[in-house]
């Protein structure tokens, strides 16, 4: 196992977490940094956690901590199905691009609204605002990677807000609903 200890002040901006803990009455909050602890031989990267808990970030930031974990682990069970590409950041970011940007500004820009998850080419910036979501986000994103959940989305490969109905949930086999989330395979 190795470990990334993230500890340069501009990262550390992003990748703080806050403790809050009711001391008596008065609330005390402590910094800690968090520490991703991931198996390298197992061809998981730091940039593959960073992708995974944008994912979760994104997709999941309002939901408690098995819905966080049921988005983390469809971008999962589609890197391990042959339809899909084989490393998360792939999966996550799968879309058309703008070919007018890769050629005349070579930079890579997703076509808006056309993207396997919405946040990608939503058009907003994909920088973490809320720390302590982020921090969870990075946390979700090593224990799934790391196994250390079950896969409470019982192989799901897609998933759609409860506000939403798309029609092409009518082709696939449900398999649960957790939280906002109606999941299928």
């Amino acid at each position: 196992m190795n470990k990334f200890l993230i500890s340069t002040a501009l990262l550390a901006a992003f990748l703080l977490a806050v403790k809050v803990l009711s001391i008596s009455d008065k609330t005390v909050k402590e910094n800690i940094p968090i520490v991703i602890d991931i198996d390298i031989s197992a061809g998981i990267s730091y940039n593959e956690v960073e992708c995974l808990a944008q994912n979760i970030y994104f997709e999941a930031r309002g939901e408690p901590m098995t819905g966080q974990i049921a988005v983390a682990y469809v971008a999962l069970n589609r890197k391990h199905d042959e339809r899909y590409p084989n490393t998360l950041c792939e999966v996550i970011k799968q879309g058309p691009i703008s070919v007018w940007f890769l050629t005349e500004q070579n930079k890579i820009v997703p076509l808006r609204h056309q993207c396997q998850f919405s946040w990608w080419c939503d058009g907003r910036s994909d920088s973490p605002k809320d720390m302590w979501a982020w921090g969870l986000a990075m946390d979700v994103a090593e224990g799934v990677i790391n196994d250390k959940y079950d896969d409470p989305t019982y192989g799901a490969l897609w998933y759609h807000n409860t506000d939403v109905d798309p029609s092409w949930n009518r082709q696939l086999v449900y398999t649960t609903k957790i939280e906002n989330h109606v999941f299928y395979r």
